[in-house]
């Protein structure tokens, strides 16, 4: 009787399936290969961006803190704050760091001093300021001052904002600013960064299930010299 194949194997090969026909593969591929040319492909993507990224990386991080409802969630915690008392800060704190942290997730960058180092490719790319503070800074309520801190004076200081007027104005300025990113990006500057989504998220599949694989072999390995 043949032996069930596992159900991550089945999932994996229809997954390759899949990838090969959108990359128009019709010969065997090893997975080496199949993970050769989706580097290649992020890496053509990290040469076209690469003096975008900041802009990117600050425009996807508002879109999250949106489309995930983070910034309702501030909204919400500062408008029933009560002095001295925090009672749901720190879930909103994990929320904020999350949305920070799934955006380099999904370039799947790592952030050293002021720049992004691909795991991808190893390509660096330096980053600016704002980036630097949003990445940075563990609480959202411990607001930066404005501005480039080579131009600003000795004694500006970072604030403690737990002021609604403050987080609906900030909603409204991260809104201003998701259109402008829109509206001054050609078409195809946004149509080709939807498509660099979308191999990032075939690259972070792929390796997945090349994992678990590789993970099944070692365990099956073992086993067989016990």
């Amino acid at each position: 009787m043949k032996e069930t194949e596992p159900l991550e194997d089945v999932l994996f090969e229809s997954f390759k399936k899949e990838l090969k026909d959108n990359l128009n593969l019709y010969e065997n591929v090893q997975n080496t290969e199949l993970k050769d040319i989706l580097t290649s492909i992020i890496k053509e993507y990290e040469i076209e961006f690469n003096d975008s990224f900041a802009d990117i990386f600050i425009y996807t991080y508002y879109k999250n803190l949106l489309k995930w409802q983070v910034m309702d969630n501030i909204i919400n915690f500062v408008k029933t704050k009560e002095n001295l008392r925090n009672a749901g800060k720190e879930e909103v704190l994990q929320a904020e760091r999350t949305v920070c942290q799934d955006v380099l997730y999904l370039f799947d960058f790592d952030f050293k001093e002021d720049s992004f180092i691909s795991n991808i490719t190893g390509k660096q790319i330096p980053v600016n300021y704002n980036v630097t503070q949003i990445i940075k800074n563990k609480d959202v309520f411990f607001r930066p001052p404005n501005g480039d801190p080579k131009l600003r004076g000795p004694h500006i200081n970072f604030t403690i904002e737990y002021s609604l007027d403050y987080w609906l104005k900030f909603k409204e300025d991260i809104q201003n600013y998701i259109k402008l990113f829109e509206n001054t990006h050609s078409e195809d500057f946004l149509e080709d960064l939807n498509d660099y989504r979308y191999w990032l998220n075939k690259y972070h599949v792929f390796m997945y299930f090349l994992k678990v694989q590789n993970r099944s072999k070692k365990e099956g390995e073992k086993h067989v010299k016990n």
